[in-house]
């Protein structure tokens, strides 16, 4: 300001007549108040402070030309993609078509300021200069794609208009709208502000920094990711409690920055981010791009339940009883999803997105199922969403995208039809590119905003987490889009250029303000050294900053649950097994009903194979019932059936069936085995009876309930004999160790009291892949003394459930392998015990 007022002063000139060009539009404000403050000048008209684009836009109004670059993604992309197919006349694969996309858009943008200080006249010939110094870098063939993307950025930016170009025209001219120019640099060389100072000549000046004073930081030394953000939130809470307000948190590292935003907030600090987000990242953009997703016909199960949960349209309870139903089943796939359990109006709404359209229709008709899915009206509710509606036009300004892309040569333009895959494409980058910045009720306390752009900032201290070596570097790296060769010739700015930023922007911290820099010491288990800029510097402990508070060491103490009015009057072999190995998970799993939630969108596993084995087998035998029709027959007969039963699982989708292939393989070995069992176990008399039976006893008042996998029977001179088999296809060995103690195997037994018959055998029929060893492929594995087992299940069951609905305590008595896959272990807390000393007594 006092240089500034000199240069007034001395040319003699009314202050409205001088413009000062400043680096950043936040410090329009900051320079009018530091005006105002100057004493001798606190009244009359003020020098206009602005930036290049603000001036140029109060001089002359501008919109963006068909083929400009806008700075708005909707637009830029698409008149990318019509220069890349201006050159590329063959069909590009559509991951490769988006990245040359993205690279050309960078590049352009990354041009567009050395494009826009050329007055628009000699702007052409500057790009055919650059482009025949640049083609002698990029002859390679292997450089193919880089040598397009590089030719056409320099031909976009060197034909585009831009709304600066109001300062090269007469409106601007010196003497014209001012009568003298001055430039406040940035940290970075400006390559419009130096072209307008040469431009204006002796009417033109530049201003000067005051010097910076001298770096000393606070230094605070923290162990990993969460413990700086916590101690950069401590600090900046230390600030503000001492007075000192508003602090500048410093966005060096934006993951870790973002993190102890949070903790400011949740500590109620008013906090603005001038550095934003990606509009990509909030909940209503997730809200459309599950509406997008979920309109795919190849949508999985998961995306369509996305969508569901966040459209209002949907009742929440209806769509969580689907969600139930289909995790029990484990359907991946929407489309293998019975007809009988979708909605009315889910798949007419997906139906709706599904057809190709030309851009603007996409716009309209997104907008539309928006409404339906009573999704639009959350939208406009939201901060986030009222600028998503505005980036991607859904509501008006569509027609501001009419015509642009349509000089491409193909069929991408905007009256070009669309697939649903490319129009989320392009939605999705749109949404990468737009920035979210919330609004905040009141001055804030705490202010996000880059290192650049602390500079002329009045801030009251200052907090720099991320002032590591990766995140803060003295010497930073170019954009590797470009060799340094190239980027000499285009005039971007080299490393030493980038390294003398950093310097001047790290050095401007200090301008007047206490500076805590923070770095921690590893990140991903690898360590982390501190910035040049405060290597030297000794660091403090963050502890000092978040003082340890003492917590008395021991663990938890072993559960022992007591809810005898939660008992089941049903149970099943599994439950029952459940509370003779662990009754604390018969608590868990059976009174409180909490169990994991089965994964829609897995692999298929050896539990799909047992499924699909269960079930092929028992269409095969209900079909072929007491008939013997031959052994290729009766191959040919599980052949189909094993397709069709696939298929109805949807283990024969184009996901789900290259995962089941492993499975499938092994089908012919399995069906051999079985076969070469069955026929003998016929032959001495048995016949099928049923499959998937359910039955139910009594047992003292308690129900007993079950579905056994199959049935047999055979009358002999003794009288009429049955036989309970349940198939496996788990290993021999685990099979085979479940009858070796006939008194601790809970499922046959149980089985067996299901069924009254005096008379009756149990078995595993054990079917698994034995290529390579003795053992037969399909195995009888016989209880031999179930009706003993059987009465002493069920004198068992009724003592135990007795003593649990008389009070006794649920204890945590898993041991091995029940433990280590138990589903309730994070609920028992078993690795967090401390002996128990309360004397309660619990089931044996």
């Amino acid at each position: 300001m006092d240089e500034l007022a000199r240069q007034v002063a001395q040319a003699g000139l009314a202050p409205s007549r001088v413009v000062v060009l400043l680096p950043y539009g936040a410090l329009v404000a900051e320079a009018r108040r530091a005006w105002a403050a100057r004493a001798p000048l606190a009244s009359g008209f003020a020098p206009r402070f602005t930036t290049a684009r603000d001036w140029a836009a109060a001089l002359s109004p501008w919109r963006p030309g068909s083929d400009d670059i806008s700075h708005d993604m909707a637009r830029d992309a698409l008149v990318a993609a019509a220069w890349i197919e201006r050159v590329v006349r063959e069909r590009l694969e559509p991951g490769l078509r988006r990245e040359l996309v993205a690279r050309l858009i960078g590049a352009a943008r990354q041009l567009a300021p050395l494009a826009a200080a050329q007055p628009p006249e000699r702007r052409a010939a500057w790009a055919e200069d650059r482009r025949a110094a640049l083609a002698a870098t990029l002859g390679s063939a292997a450089a193919q794609w880089e040598s397009l993307v590089a030719s056409l950025a320099i031909t976009w930016a060197g034909s585009s208009a831009y709304v600066t170009d109001a300062l090269w025209s007469p409106l601007a001219a010196p003497g014209a709208d001012a009568d003298r120019l001055l430039c406040l640099p940035g940290h970075h060389p400006d390559p419009l502000a130096e072209a307008l100072l040469a431009h204006w000549g002796d009417r033109a000046a530049r201003l000067a920094w005051s010097a910076p004073a001298e770096p000393a930081p606070r230094v605070w030394a923290c162990e990993d990711f969460e413990a700086e953000a916590q101690a950069a939130a401590a600090c900046a809470i230390e600030h503000l409690n001492a007075g000192r307000a508003p602090v500048a948190l410093i966005a060096n590292d934006r993951l870790l920055t973002r993190r102890a935003s949070a903790l400011l907030v949740g500590a109620g600090v008013r906090l603005r981010d001038e550095t934003g987000w990606k509009l990509s990242t909030t909940r209503a953009a997730a809200s459309l791009m599950a509406l997008l997703r979920a309109a795919d016909a190849r949508a999985s199960t998961d995306e369509v339940l996305d969508w569901l949960k966040l459209s209002p349209a949907f009742p929440p309870l209806a769509v969580e009883s689907l969600e139930r139903r289909l995790r029990q089943r484990g359907v991946a796939r929407w489309s293998a999803v019975p007809l009988d359990w979708r909605g009315a109006d889910i798949d007419p709404q997906r139906a709706e997105l599904q057809a190709s359209r030309p851009l603007l229709l996409w716009l309209k008709d997104t907008a539309a199922a928006l409404e339906r899915s009573g999704q639009w009206a959350a939208l406009q509710a939201d901060e986030a969403g009222r600028q998503l509606i505005g980036v991607l036009r859904l509501g008006e300004g569509a027609h501001e995208l009419d015509g642009l892309g349509e000089a491409a040569a193909g069929e991408r333009g905007a009256k070009a039809r669309w697939p649903l895959t490319a129009f989320a494409a392009w939605v999705r980058d749109v949404l990468e590119g737009a920035v979210f910045q919330p609004t905040v009720a009141g001055a804030p306390q705490v202010v996000v905003l880059p290192m650049a752009q602390r500079l002329g900032r009045r801030v009251a201290a200052v907090v720099a987490p991320g002032s590591d070596e990766r995140h803060l570097s003295a010497s930073p790296e170019p954009d590797s889009a470009w060799t340094a060769a190239q980027r000499a010739l285009l005039g971007l700015p080299d490393r030493e250029a980038l390294a003398r930023a950093e310097a001047s922007a790290w050095a401007q911290l200090f301008d007047g303000a206490p500076v805590d820099a923070l770095w921690r010491r590893h990140e991903a288990g690898e360590a982390l050294l501190p910035s040049a800029f405060i290597d030297g510097i000794e660091p403090r402990p963050a502890s000092e900053l978040l003082p340890a508070s003492a917590v008395p060491a021991g663990g938890t103490a072993p559960p022992a649950a007591r809810a005898p009015a939660l008992l089941p009057e049903r149970l099943s072999a599994s439950a029952y097994d459940d509370l003779r190995t662990c009754p604390y998970r018969f608590f868990a799993r059976r009174q409180l009903r909490l169990d994991e939630v089965d994964e829609l969108d897995t692999e298929p596993d050896q539990g799909d194979l047992g499924n699909w084995l269960h079930a092929v087998l028992r269409a095969f035998h209900e079909a072929r019932g007491d008939d013997r029709p031959g052994e290729d027959a009766d191959r040919a007969a599980l052949d189909a059936l094993a397709e069709r039963v696939a298929l109805d699982m949807g283990l024969g989708d184009e996901v789900q069936a290259g995962g089941f292939l492993p499975y499938r393989a092994v089908w012919p070995a399995l069906r051999e085995a079985y076969l070469r069992w069955l026929w003998p176990h016929e032959a001495e008399g048995w016949r099928f009876v049923a499959a998937e039976a359910e039955r139910e006893q009594r047992a003292g008042r308690w129900a007993l309930y079950g579905r056994l996998d199959r049935i047999d029977a055979r009358r002999d001179a003794d009288g009429g004999e049955s036989f309970v088999i349940d198939h496996k296809t788990e290993s021999r060995a685990r099979t085979e160790a479940r009858v070796k103690e006939p008194m601790e195997d809970t499922q046959l037994a149980f089985y067996a009291a299901l069924l009254s018959e005096p008379r009756l055998r149990a078995a595993y029929l054990s079917i698994a892949d034995t290529r390579g060893e003795r053992d037969e492929p399909a195995k009888l594995i016989e209880q031999t003394e179930v009706l003993a087992a059987r009465d002493a299940i069920v004198q068992g069951l009724v003592h135990d459930l007795d003593r649990v609905a008389g009070g006794a305590a649920m204890r945590a008595l898993g041991e091995g392998m029940a433990c280590e896959y138990c589903a309730a272990r994070g609920l028992c807390r078993k690795d967090f015990w401390t002996p128990s000393t309360d004397g309660v007594q619990g089931l044996p």
